[in-house]
């Protein structure tokens, strides 16, 4: 890995854990740890974290400490692996909770065959290109905007009651999307997220607000408006 931001929990992950508000429910959607390049034409779900995936999901877990109030995961290994150092590192003993909410099939996949051929014809940056900036589903999804509806009212009803943080531990495709969605397509060079990157969602008396990167948006229903032009 050659960019050296990869290196760190991104700054934009302490921010929000110092502004998020902590008398309520705090979902935060987050993309798994380092892991080594994908080999390839392989999605590579049996990859684990390298050694600096887990320093890095150690130190964003450290911030979290007293936090944490559930911690879930899509089955895929290195997810539930970033999951279970988040909360080892928070001082929480949670059992990590499998979610086929966050992997697929789950929000956005259907049929996961056909989806698969997505990933191999268009790769993950394709995939999240389209999903970011175009409304019309791909072949073995719900249409974007439905996915990101259902994900965050799932991971919303989580959370419920329980004021805290709710980690839910994804890949960089539905992170990308579901954070376009809510917040705005993404903008700058580095478009896509990083790993331990994540968007941060709760309700309060406008609605709901999302919080990813520099933006903040609140006053949305649980579904998200289409991304704006």
């Amino acid at each position: 890995m050659n960019d050296p931001a990869q290196h760190a929990v991104p700054p934009s992950m302490f921010r929000w854990l110092a502004e998020v508000p902590d008398d309520r429910p705090v979902a935060l959607l987050l993309r798994h740890s380092v892991r080594d390049e994908l080999p390839s034409d392989d999605i590579g779900y049996a990859l684990p974290l390298n050694e600096l995936g887990v320093r890095l999901a150690r130190a964003l877990g450290a911030a979290m400490q007293g936090r944490v109030r559930t911690l879930r995961s899509s089955p895929v290994s290195r997810c539930v692996q970033t999951a279970e150092l988040i909360g080892d590192a928070a001082g929480v003993a949670l059992e990590v909770v499998p979610d086929r909410m966050l992997g697929d099939p789950g929000a956005y996949v259907i049929d996961r065959q056909l989806a698969g051929r997505n990933w191999l014809t268009m790769g993950s940056r394709g995939i999240m290109e389209h999903l970011a900036f175009r409304d019309e589903p791909l072949p073995g999804t719900e249409p974007p905007d439905a996915g990101a509806r259902k994900l965050v009212r799932h991971m919303l009803a989580v959370a419920v009651d329980m004021p805290g943080l709710h980690v839910f531990v994804t890949h960089d495709i539905l992170l990308a999307a579901t954070a376009a969605r809510f917040v705005g397509p993404p903008q700058g060079p580095e478009p896509w997220p990083r790993y331990v990157e994540g968007a941060f969602f709760w309700r309060d008396a406008s609605g709901v607000k999302a919080a990813y990167r520099d933006a903040c948006r609140g006053g949305l229903p649980d579904g998200a408006p289409s991304p704006p032009r």
